[in-house]
């Protein structure tokens, strides 16, 4: 083989014949290097694949949102703390004072009381002796809420008996 010619030429034998090919080892392309346009690629993948982990996070932890009625919401206080909760119980007669902005009122079930901090408008259904269902967090030994439904509608009923008839007993109680 001639060592002038270029590689992937055929060598020729003395008599013009094809000696064979070529077969030294050779880069075809040059390697190229990722720029800058590849690296960027991978960081926005990173980027976008780390917001969608955040938002999945945020969204699970704060869908749950636990029920507790007011007996088991006071044993539990310092084990809650400040996370958002329901509580379930009846309005204390008498108890109700209306504020710019809110109103403030105890609620009991089960023998136990906690002093009720709501604010917003209250439904028309609000009253004395009437089962809500309060949504917010303990602030000291007080109960912060923003969200109050009334009425139970009848799933509820049939998968909480035992809460129900309890609610009205207290409400009796009241009465």
């Amino acid at each position: 083989m001639d060592v002038t010619e270029p590689p992937g030429h055929l060598a020729e034998d003395e008599a013009g014949t094809d000696a064979g090919i070529d077969l030294t080892p050779r880069d075809v392309a040059p390697r190229r290097r990722r720029g800058r346009r590849g690296t960027w690629g991978i960081v926005a993948g990173v980027v976008v694949l780390a917001a969608v982990g955040v938002v999945l996070w945020n969204g699970l932890t704060q869908a749950t949102v636990f029920f507790y009625n007011v007996d088991q919401a006071v044993a539990k206080r310092h084990e809650i703390a400040d996370k958002r909760f329901r509580m379930q119980g009846n309005v204390v007669r008498g108890t109700e004072q209306h504020h710019e902005g809110g109103m403030t009122f105890d609620l009991t079930y089960g023998g136990k009381v906690v002093k009720v901090s709501y604010t917003g408008e209250p439904s028309e259904l609000f009253g004395p002796a009437i089962p809500v269902v309060l949504e917010g967090h303990f602030v000291g030994d007080s109960f912060a809420s923003d969200s109050m439904l009334i009425r139970h509608d009848n799933n509820y009923d049939q998968k909480n008996p035992t809460r129900v008839r309890q609610a009205e007993k207290d409400a009796q109680k009241q009465s």
